[in-house]
């Protein structure tokens, strides 16, 4: 089988990750994965493209001008035709609609990830709900979560097009990294929290700036890492300021040895508000990190409460500090749940584990699709 993955980006975040791991697990699996990146020429270019051939992944660079491109459908089908592509596997709202308007009529089977519907400015919230329209469309839609899932069979998708399906990382990379950041920190007797994600409204990380006063009340000998970059850093390093923490919390943008990032945490917060399943909390639990995190989502499904990580209510500054302070006092708690995170994903969360569901996935699709009146493919 030849998929083509379709993926528009804006940078190497949680969706991009975990389409290269998904790419992995599959070429292993015996599946052959070509990797279409958009190039959205009205937005500044970023190291996707880079990111995914350091892979020794197969990647097509597809221009696409604007909203509505027709030379990107017909490099679209190029890329199908050049590579004997008998599936297409699309990710996010433009490149589910680019996707379907390559293949409509031409009895190419096509399935969706959908990853979240962020909603968070007017324009996100007319793409997504052309997304919907498109979905209805596609043979099956995958979702990332439960409530994922659930939201989309909620927009008019037949419940029989949509199954969950976790989010996996290559664990290769995690299992013994060695810390690269805040060296200076630890040699001074430091503990170090760190957070990861993009800097926008929807990771919640102002609640976690708003934690930090109260956790340094109790534990003065701490330094906070951010990792990521987004619209939102010059608003939270106002937020810093203003809360005098600025000597103690340190943005250090977007990193390209995460694993090593990781692996300098004593503790990793995910403050987020809004999930599908977030592949940063998946890196961390990788690395053995004792973890807190929101009950959003997924996230219930990583973190089991007391067990692989503690659990808080979002936008919650206060139980997010305690959750934090219960860990920094307690390091022989923080080795039990780090241990307890690993196990967990190695033995649920692996890209080989997800890469099997999808295949499976993609099996069933290809055996079974049926013409609707719309002269489009859906799934029996």
């Amino acid at each position: 089988m030849h998929v083509l993955q379709l993926l528009s980006s804006g940078g190497v975040y949680g969706a991009e990750k975990m389409v290269v791991s998904l790419a992995k697990g599959l070429e292993r699996a015996g599946c052959r994965t070509i990797l279409g990146v958009f190039d959205n020429t009205h937005v500044e270019s970023s190291d996707v493209v880079t990111y995914m051939q350091q892979q020794n992944l197969p990647v097509v660079v597809i221009p696409c001008k604007g909203k509505i491109d027709w030379t990107t459908v017909d490099n679209i089908r190029h890329c199908i035709k050049l590579n004997n592509i008998n599936l297409i596997h699309s990710h996010g709202y433009k490149t589910d609609l680019y996707g379907y308007l390559a293949v409509r009529h031409s009895g190419l089977p096509i399935l969706a990830t959908s990853h979240l519907w962020t909603r968070r400015t007017t324009s996100l919230r007319v793409y997504a709900y052309a997304d919907q329209l498109a979905l209805r469309r596609f043979n099956h839609v995958v979702a990332v979560s439960d409530e994922i899932a659930r939201e989309i069979i909620s927009s008019g998708v037949p419940p029989a097009k949509v199954s969950v399906i976790d989010n996996g990382i290559d664990l290769a990379a995690f299992r013994d990294p060695s810390p690269s950041v805040g060296a200076e920190f630890r040699a001074s007797g430091m503990r170090i929290v760190g957070a990861v994600g993009r800097l926008v409204d929807q990771k919640g990380f102002d609640y976690l700036l708003r934690a930090i006063p109260r956790i340094l009340k109790h534990f003065p000998s701490t330094v906070f890492l951010v990792a990521g970059e987004g619209t939102e850093r010059a608003k939270l390093e106002a937020l810093a300021s203003q809360l005098n923490i600025t000597r103690q919390v340190h943005f250090i943008g977007v990193r390209n040895d995460m694993p090593n990032v990781y692996a300098s945490f004593d503790v990793f917060v995910l403050p987020s508000l809004n999930e599908g399943m977030p592949i940063a909390l998946i890196e961390a639990m990788a690395t053995a990190k004792p973890v807190v995190a929101t009950r959003v989502a997924a996230v219930p499904k990583l973190v089991i409460n007391g067990q692989t990580g503690l659990l808080i209510d979002p936008r919650d500054p206060e139980a997010l500090s305690d959750a934090v302070c219960q860990l920094l006092e307690k390091p022989t708690y923080c080795e039990t749940l780090g241990k307890a995170a690993r196990a967990r994903i190695e033995q649920q969360f692996s890209s080989e584990v997800m890469a099997q569901h999808y295949l499976q996935l993609y099996r069933k699709v290809q055996a079974n699709p049926v013409p609707t009146a719309e002269g489009v493919l859906c799934k029996n």
